[in-house]
C-alpha cells in the first residue's frame, strides 16, 4: 500500500505545468495590456484618444482580463493539486503551505467547485468581450449570458449540496 501511496508524486507534473501555464497566461495578459495602451495612444490605425481607439483598447483590456483570469485558474489548479496529493498529511500541509483561506482546498470536490466558479467568471468576461467588440448584439448572442447564469446556478447548487 505504501508503494501505491508514493505514486502520488507523479502529480508533480500537473503542478509544474499548471504553474508554467499560469506564468505564460500572465505574460500574454501583460502583452495584451500593453497593446491596449498603444492602441489608445495611437500606436495602431485608430486616431489617438478617439472613441474608436477607446473601444478597441477596452476590448483588448477585457481580453487581458480573460488571460489573467485563466492564469489564476491554472494557479488555483496547481496549488490545489499540490495540497491534495503532494502534501498529503494535513499537519504537514499547514506548517509548510502558507496561503489565504480562499485558495486552500480540502478535497477534490472543493478544487472542482473553485475551478467551476472561475470558469463562470471567464464565460461572463467572454460575453463582455463579445458585446464590446460588436455592440449590435442579437438575440442569439444572449445564449452566452444565459449559459453563464445556468452555469453559476449549477455551481451554487453543487456548493450548497456539499455543505
Amino acid at each position: 500500500m505504501e508503494t501505491i501511496f508514493r505514486t502520488r508524486y507523479v502529480s508533480v507534473i500537473a503542478v509544474f505545468f499548471g504553474a508554467i501555464g499560469a506564468v505564460l497566461m500572465f505574460i500574454i495578459g501583460a502583452v495584451s495590456t500593453m497593446d491596449s495602451v498603444f492602441t489608445y495612444f495611437g500606436g495602431h490605425d485608430d486616431a489617438a484618444f478617439s472613441s474608436d481607439a477607446a473601444l478597441a483598447a477596452t476590448v483588448e483590456i477585457v481580453s487581458a482580463l480573460d488571460q489573467f483570469l485563466l492564469g489564476l485558474v491554472l494557479l488555483v489548479f496547481a496549488f490545489g493539486v499540490y495540497t491534495l496529493w503532494i502534501v498529503a498529511d494535513t499537519a504537514e500541509a499547514e506548517s509548510r503551505v502558507h496561503a489565504p483561506e480562499w485558495i486552500k482546498v480540502n478535497s477534490v470536490t472543493d478544487l472542482k467547485v473553485q475551478l467551476l466558479e472561475v470558469v463562470a467568471v471567464l464565460l461572463a468576461v467572454l460575453f463582455l468581450k463579445g458585446v464590446l467588440s460588436n455592440p449590435q448584439t442579437a438575440w442569439s448572442d444572449l445564449v452566452v449570458p444565459i449559459a453563464v447564469v445556468l452555469f453559476a446556478a449549477a455551481v451554487w447548487l453543487i456548493r450548497k449540496a456539499g455543505h
